[in-house]
């Protein structure tokens, strides 16, 4: 009772702060930008002087590429690296100049005004405070000075736009994803720290949380007293919305604990056959069929490679072409034959809508999709267009969603998992929860405020 009372006051504020931000999650996002929506943002490429290749071996394999366009010239990454194809040089670092022309594109692409706009230097900042950036790392902010006072961070290093954010998006952030993920920068930028704050105080939290419950169903003992609690105000409050609310506490705090994947226990292994699927391809086999695509007047936003069983494909703005710059859409029966070298399958099938682990939430996902669930029931969606795996799960995978996403989300009923209802909903028990625990916080600090008060009276006699 007493370790129950005194841990409630501290780590009870905390569980609030859980709440009243999910309430605010329900409706803000932590600002990110999609790869769809980078790509979307680019400028169209020019060939120019295209192609050089520089000084790479045509035998080096390479295992994922893109070509697109950066200030005005083409630029083939891959690897992790990026290469001018107009001089074959590779690019380490992008001038304030070239930065400005990328964000200033991406802005128009997106809607923003930069008739008038500055240019910042930054290492790390609230908005790329995780480890997601570190590979591109510093950036070069562009601060437009439109209406929604928006920023927009272009790489230093690669020179791809990397987040944009807004005036409205960045306050609203403090009140939703950056309390409720414990995401302020001075905690956030130290991963292993933040890692083990996330994990500890979770786990106090179910502490609370169960004894909180079994110390409510004691007092309750339905079978001695017919009253709902035999507690009076306030206490009564604690009492009954503590025992309505507990075990979705639980859940909620518990499912917190889950998605930080404590010790791994939920770690998904390596597949090695989405790459039998794909294939491997040489840069020789890549500068040959951009080569074919230039050549053949294809140009686009961005091309991307999509190998697969080990011949050589392009997409270009999501339009298939084959090495020798020929339109190649994929049939069917092509996509079946290449998903049979991973192995054998239980069951595939072209897929319209979501299903239990292929799903959107804030973001759509990409529909239709071709299923393939293999003999080992590791489930894997491919690209109907590229023949590319979109998405793999496995067994942790599966145990991740529903210890996660349904448990946290609630979302275990399909087709409630977003819109107004869900919402209504999720606030409505999230503010039920949270009645149960801060009226317990607030008889805890009465108490605690009384204890010290006897203890100083007691002293001085």
């Amino acid at each position: 009772m007493i370790v129950h009372r005194y841990v409630g006051v501290v780590m009870g504020l905390l569980m609030l702060v859980w709440f009243a931000s999910g309430v605010a999650m329900l409706f803000v996002h932590w600002p990110e930008v999609t790869e769809a929506e980078r790509a979307a943002g680019l400028a169209p490429l020019t060939w120019g002087q295209c192609c050089h290749a520089g000084d790479i071996q045509d035998v080096q394999q390479v295992t994922a590429a893109t070509v697109e366009d950066l200030a005005g010239r083409p630029v083939l990454r891959f690897d992790g690296q990026t290469q001018d194809l107009t001089t074959g040089a590779f690019i380490h670092e992008v001038s304030g100049a070239d930065a400005s022309r990328i964000a200033e594109t991406y802005a128009r692409a997106i809607g923003v005004p930069v008739a008038s706009s500055s240019l910042t230097w930054v290492d790390r900042d609230q908005w790329t405070v995780t480890g997601y950036f570190d590979k591109r790392r510093p950036f070069w902010v562009l601060h437009a000075h439109d209406p929604a006072r928006t920023e927009i961070y272009v790489s230093a290093h690669t020179g791809q736009v990397s987040q944009v954010t807004t005036r409205v998006e960045r306050i609203l952030n403090w009140l939703g994803p950056i309390p409720h993920w414990l995401y302020p920068q001075v905690l956030r930028a130290n991963t292993a720290v933040w890692t083990q704050v996330v994990i500890w105080t979770s786990l106090i939290g179910i502490f609370l949380t169960l004894t909180g419950l079994y110390l409510g169903f004691v007092a309750w003992r339905p079978w001695r007293d017919a009253r709902l609690s035999p507690f009076r105000g306030l206490m009564a409050w604690h009492h009954l919305a503590g025992l309505a609310t507990g075990i979705l506490t639980l859940t909620w705090v518990a499912s917190g604990l889950v998605s930080m994947n404590p010790w791994g226990f939920l770690e998904s292994g390596s597949d090695e056959r989405p790459g039998q699927l794909a294939g491997a391809f040489s840069h020789g086999d890549l500068r040959q069929a951009i080569g074919a695509l230039r050549d053949a007047g294809v140009t686009g936003r961005q091309i991307k490679a999509a190998p697969l069983a080990d011949r050589l494909y392009l997409m270009v703005d999501g339009v298939r072409f084959d090495s020798g710059g020929r339109p190649a859409p994929l049939a069917a029966a092509d996509l079946a034959v290449a998903a049979a070298r991973m192995g054998p399958a239980r069951s595939a099938s072209l897929i319209t809508e979501e299903d239990a682990y292929y799903r959107g939430h804030h973001q759509p996902v990409s529909l239709p999709v071709y299923r393939v669930e293999m003999a080992d029931g590791v489930r894997f969606y491919i690209d109907p267009a590229s023949g590319q795996v979109l998405g793999a799960v496995d067994a942790p995978a599966r145990s991740y969603r529903w210890l996660l996403e349904g448990v946290h989300g609630q979302d275990v009923v399909r087709g409630f998992d977003r819109g107004a209802g869900w919402a209504a909903a999720m606030a409505f028990l999230l503010g039920a929860a949270g009645l149960g625990v801060a009226t317990g916080v607030w008889l805890g600090w009465r108490r605690a405020k009384a204890d010290v008060a006897g203890l100083f009276r007691r002293r001085r006699g």
